[in-house]
Formats: structure tokens, sequence, C-alpha cells
């Protein structure tokens, strides 16, 4: 048997409230790849639990997008391009790739349409669309299933 809720509740508890981004363990620090590790995670069992597995079905993660797009723009966002596990840390291509993951989960999965942060941006940021699972873009998923 699969205690759902306690996994949930668990993945819920690594969303810090101020940074708004996921620690990988209690008692760790934000890192930016726990945006899909975590993100990801809890994509996936709200769209289990969602029943259809579509992202058409306007449906809430289990965890604040807003705050976790905030994060990852705002805060694991390199001045110089790339993205970072946290402010104080250099930007890397692991960072970078799981940081963007995160984004798109939180602007695609289980919406209608895209939802993006936009307090700080004018631009769009809209980011393509994430498999939560496998981690490549949906359109890639389509083509090898055809």
């Amino acid at each position: 048997e699969f205690d759902t809720e306690a996994l949930r509740s668990w993945i819920a508890r690594r969303q810090m409230s101020y940074e708004g981004g996921f620690a990988g363990r209690s008692n760790k620090l934000v890192d930016g790849c726990y945006s899909f590790w975590q993100g990801g995670a809890m994509a996936v069992l709200d769209l289990w639990e969602d029943g259809d597995g579509n992202s058409d079905s306007s449906s809430e993660l289990c965890f604040d997008r807003e705050m976790l797009q905030r994060y990852i723009l705002l805060c694991a966002q390199d001045v110089n391009g790339g993205l970072r596990d946290k402010p104080s840390k250099p930007r890397d291509f692991y960072h970078s790739c799981y940081n963007l993951s995160g984004l798109s989960i939180t602007q695609h999965v289980l919406l209608g349409k895209p939802v993006q942060y936009s307090e700080q941006y004018t631009d769009p940021n809209i980011i393509g669309e994430t498999h939560p699972t496998l981690n490549i873009r949906q359109e890639r998923v389509a083509s090898m299933r055809d």
C-alpha cells in the first residue's frame, strides 16, 4: 500500500514559506533543483489523483506556484544568464535544467492555460511545457508515443 497523503504532506513541508523554493530534506536550505524534484513529484501525485492525467482540468497543485516561480525568477536566476542552486552559488547546467523544469511545472501542470509570475516582469516569461515524470518537452513525449 502506498500512503500518498504522507508523501504529499512531506513534500508540501519542503516548500519554504519565506523563500518560496523547495528544500530537499528537513533542516536544509532551499535549492533550485528541487523546484523540479519536489515540484515534479507533487505534480505527478496531483495528476494521478486528478484521474485523467490531463493538464486541462483546472485543478490546483498542492504547493504555492507563484512563490516557487518567484524564487526561480528572482533568486535562482543569475544576472549573467543561467540558473543556480541559491543566490550565493554560481550558475551551472544542472541547476539551470532543473530550475527551468520546475518553472515549467508551475506554469503548466493542471492548468487550462499557462500562468506566469508577473510582479517584476512586463514581458511574458512562459516557457515550454515539460512532462513532470520524463522531464522532456511534452511535444517530444507526444512524438515518441506516435
